[in-house]
């Protein structure tokens, strides 16, 4: 019987959610999510210097607001708690189980103390690199200069290193990348522990030694991550071997670069996934658009060309959703093109779907309207590019205007104008049907065009000749504070 897949995104928290960690997340997750099996999120925290909480707290809310619902992983907000059966999900939480298999490791002989100070090292590497060759621990001009062989004991505080084989090559067979060899003896002996601070004391654990340990009793199947990690890898694999565990699946995705084929940075737009929240897009289209980076989805084996058919659905990216789509090469990050989706996912999703979405960016009374006012102003304003869009669209349904644009005050509070705002004030029927028959036969009686009654009502309500359709921007002012706002122009 297979195994049941398991995936896992195992940020560090030493910065913002940058984009390209939840562009890999939304790979595992896809793929979990595919299979039928488990998606996991594991912080690993173990750079001690610049690994913070509120940092932990990010990827948590981000990853959240992302909707990647994860099956095994930290409990939001609180550090204590977990869900899943391998906790707890944080690195500096599991420090016993790593000790423990690095004395496992020490035991075997297949680990050993380093006495050697940062000097000494420092001293090593400039005397190797002087004669023309690269730095490598008991490893070429190094060669039997380390603690190999010294078999120190637990008397004096020691790091502790790995010994990696020395002859062959050792393989990575990449899901996406193909294979890349790596001769063994291009690699020296990696410190898998710190050193601690006391005498036989484990210090802590590196980034590479805990993953392989937590990959393994975490049951990963599929280690998919960003190709900046495929150098790892060749440490990984024979310290998977040395434990005996099986491998996972490797599978590691470009990197994103701006549309100027640059590293995607700062001046190509937003980076963290706070900063796309904070613009109004919408979590279904950032997971549109970073799934696009480097996967080009296919429907009966071509892959997909038109607009209607980039805009999937989260159920056709996990039905389509392989691996083997997949670019080997960088992927180009467009903005407008995040904008274009974010505007047409707004258009095609229901007031109901936008509402949660739209709440946070729109003032407190508006968790008292009534549905149907909810209803109104949501499609009356479904055309904005951004949920920050469509909340200033509906300022000046919770707000009077403090200003006026003295042009379109000018233009359209003409003295023809000024009678019809005083009929158009003690309108009563506020139904949409209503309004419009009053609104008709307001213009018939003064002989008016459209455009001219309803750009003086936009200025009079909202300070400006914009605003939604006329009727719906007189429903939702309402019609006590219509008839406030107008009585400075009659």
């Amino acid at each position: 019987m297979s195994r049941q897949v398991v995936t896992r995104f195992a940020p560090s928290p030493t910065g913002m959610l940058h984009i390209g960690g939840v562009r890999t997340a939304l790979f595992c997750w896809l793929y979990a999510r595919k299979h039928g099996g488990r998606f996991i999120l594991r912080v690993e925290d173990t750079d001690l210097s610049r690994s913070t909480d509120d940092n932990i707290r990010i990827i948590e809310e981000g990853m959240a607001w992302c909707g990647l619902d994860w099956d095994e992983g930290p409990v939001v907000g609180d550090p204590s708690r977990w869900k899943g059966p391998h906790g707890p999900y944080r690195q500096m939480q599991r420090m016993d189980l790593y000790r423990a298999k690095i004395q496992e490791l020490l035991d075997k002989g297949l680990a050993y103390r380093c006495r050697c100070s940062k000097e000494a090292l420092d001293a090593r590497r400039k005397a190797v690199e002087e004669a023309g060759k690269v730095f490598q621990y008991n490893r070429g001009l190094d060669a039997g200069r380390g603690c190999a062989e010294a078999h120190h004991d637990a008397s004096q505080p020691a790091a502790i290193r790995f010994r990696m084989p020395v002859d062959g090559d050792i393989v990575v067979a990449d899901l996406i990348k193909g294979e890349t060899r790596f001769p063994a003896e291009s690699l020296d002996d990696w410190i898998i522990a710190r050193t601690g601070e006391a005498p036989g004391e484990i210090g802590v654990p590196t980034y590479n030694f805990c993953v392989v340990v937590d990959d393994t009793h975490m049951e990963v199947t599929h280690v998919i991550r960003g190709d900046d990690h495929l150098n790892n890898t060749p440490k990984q694999i024979p310290l998977f071997e040395a434990f005996g565990y099986d491998l996972p699946a490797f599978a590691h995705v470009p990197m994103i670069l701006g549309a100027d084929g640059a590293k995607l940075s700062k001046r190509h737009g937003a980076t963290s996934i706070t900063e796309y929240q904070a613009m109004g897009l919408l979590p279904s289209a950032v997971r549109l658009a970073l799934a696009r980076l480097s996967w080009t989805p296919k429907i009966d084996g071509r892959a997909v060309e038109s607009a209607e058919e980039e805009l999937l659905t989260d159920a056709q990216m996990i039905q389509l959703f392989d691996l083997a789509d997949c670019q080997k090469s960088a992927a180009r990050f467009d903005m407008d093109k995040l904008q274009w989706m974010n505007q047409k996912l707004i258009q095609r999703a229901s007031w109901q779907e936008l509402e949660p979405h739209l709440r946070p960016f729109l003032p407190e009374a508006w968790a008292a309207k009534p549905e149907d006012f909810k209803r109104a102003a949501i499609q009356a304003t479904q055309k904005g590019k951004s949920l920050v869009e469509m909340a200033e669209a509906l300022r000046f349904a919770f707000e009077r205007p403090a200003a006026f644009d003295e042009k379109a005050v000018e233009k359209f509070m003409t003295p023809a104008v000024r009678p019809a705002l005083a009929e158009v004030r003690a309108l009563a029927d506020y139904t949409h049907e209503g309004l419009e028959a009053g609104f008709n036969a307001i213009l018939e009686r003064h002989g008016l065009k459209t455009k001219d009654l309803a750009q003086a009502l936009r200025v009079a309500l909202c300070g400006r000749p914009v605003s939604p359709g006329i009727f719906d921007t007189l429903l939702l002012v309402g019609r006590a504070e219509v008839a406030a706002r107008l009585e400075k122009w009659i």
